[in-house]
């Protein structure tokens, strides 16, 4: 029973040891059913001043880094009907204003590049401040029919839920 305990403690703590990770995740519904996934190659630029304050931000996503749990899902979703990525390897985001909301929290309007099209978003980041590190978190949601990402079928839901937590050192 002690190894078994001692075993379950070494797991719990391995799954939880890395803290300080950037992440960019997202949940869609596929027949009913949540979807969850992430991308395991990107780039988050926040130019923040002196004061702390939020100047720009930008992020770049390869697409083919995709990760959803079945291998087979994640080569579809590269192919041309979803992500394109043999013609579109990226998704740029870039900001073009920024509005504070309060202290610490902003609205940003971006503009977002996904498969050769550009859309306007507008999406909420907080910025708070760790030691020497900047964590900027943000939650929003896209329609991918926007961007023409998997086609006009009902079966996949049009609603992403996206979620970045970003750490940036200063």
């Amino acid at each position: 029973m002690p190894r078994l305990l001692l075993l379950f403690l070494c797991l719990f703590s391995f799954g939880f040891a890395n803290t300080q990770e950037s992440s960019i995740d997202f949940v869609i519904k596929n027949l009913g059913v949540n979807v969850d996934g992430h991308f395991n190659t990107f780039n988050i630029v926040a130019e923040i001043s002196n004061e702390g304050q939020l100047k720009s931000i930008t992020s770049s996503i390869t697409v083919s880094s995709i990760e959803t749990g079945i291998d087979s899902r994640d080569e579809h979703i590269l192919e041309e009907d979803y992500f394109d990525a043999k013609n579109h390897s990226s998704i740029v985001m870039k900001s073009t204003k920024i509005k504070v909301l309060k202290s610490n929290n902003y609205e940003v309007t971006a503009s977002l590049s996904i498969k050769g099209k550009t859309k306007t978003i507008k999406i909420p980041v907080t910025i708070k401040q760790e030691e020497n590190t900047y964590v900027i978190t943000s939650y929003f949601e896209i329609n991918r029919k926007d961007f023409d990402v998997g086609g006009g079928g009902f079966i996949l839901g049009k609603t992403v839920k996206i979620n970045v937590k970003h750490y940036q050192d200063y």
